[in-house]
């Protein structure tokens, strides 16, 4: 199993609310730091595919898997040759009605993962934070 790489936040925001958010991909855009927009076939449903173009100009093809409405899901892609790319984004209640926690790591597996994942995981994780911070506070607006 590869190394995570992550954080998480706290928010007043229910976490149907939350989910509510994330799972609408046509509102990445507006708080994902990183998301221009989402091409995206076949709905929020594990095995669905499509591409996030990246306000860097990038294209990656992604995939969902996991999908656990209200809970979480994860991503696959190839940002790099030789490896695997899988975000875990994830929704916990809170305990007697307190703060949700929302939180996304992620994993650098392939042939190159071993290699490159300690380089690679803190680099592509290093927004978490604020992505995660955006997230939040569009739940709690929602």
């Amino acid at each position: 199993m590869a190394r995570e790489y992550g954080t998480s936040v706290e928010t007043s925001a229910s976490p149907e609310q939350v989910w509510r958010v994330w799972s609408d991909m046509s509102t990445w855009g507006s708080w994902n730091p990183n998301v221009s927009t989402m091409d995206w076939n076949g709905g929020f449903v594990s095995g669905s595919t499509g591409v996030m173009n990246t306000r860097a100009g990038q294209h990656h093809k992604m995939e969902l898997v996991d999908v656990q409405p209200g809970r979480g899901f994860g991503l696959l892609t190839a940002v790099v040759p030789g490896t695997r790319f899988r975000f875990n984004c994830k929704i916990e209640p809170g305990a007697s009605g307190g703060k949700t926690r929302v939180s996304q790591t992620v994993e650098v597996g392939g042939p190159l993962g071993p290699v490159l994942g300690g380089m690679l995981g803190p680099q592509v994780s290093k927004e978490f934070g604020t992505l995660l911070e955006n997230l939040a506070r569009k739940a709690e607006s929602a």
